[in-house]
């Protein structure tokens, strides 16, 4: 059966709900295993290479237009359009916070 260390750093809860149970720190170190888990196996190599097929380049989706729903103000701020929100700077320049 596969095995693998591990260090399992925790608190044990005791089942006891007493008054003076309380939890206690602790440290397992040990090994790790699987019911039936097997050591062997491998990458599995056909006897001969599939054949090279050339990868076609995604069709071009053409130009994009955007439909204004909620124009930006003049004097700056957000905007909704078909293609999600946008901010517009005003004057200032000022942007959106980080």
């Amino acid at each position: 059966m596969a095995a693998v260390p591990i260090v399992v750093n925790g608190v044990l809860m005791p089942k006891d709900k007493s008054a003076g149970s309380k939890p206690v720190p602790a440290v397992f170190i040990g090994y790790a295993s699987i019911a039936g888990l097997e050591v062997g196996g491998g990458p599995i190599i056909p006897d001969e290479a599939p054949p090279e097929v050339p990868v076609d380049p995604p069709p071009d989706p053409g130009p994009s237009v955007a439909v204004v729903i909620k124009p930006a103000p003049s004097t700056g701020g957000w905007g909704y359009s078909n293609k999600g929100w946008f901010f517009a700077p005003g004057q200032s320049g000022a942007g959106p916070k980080r």
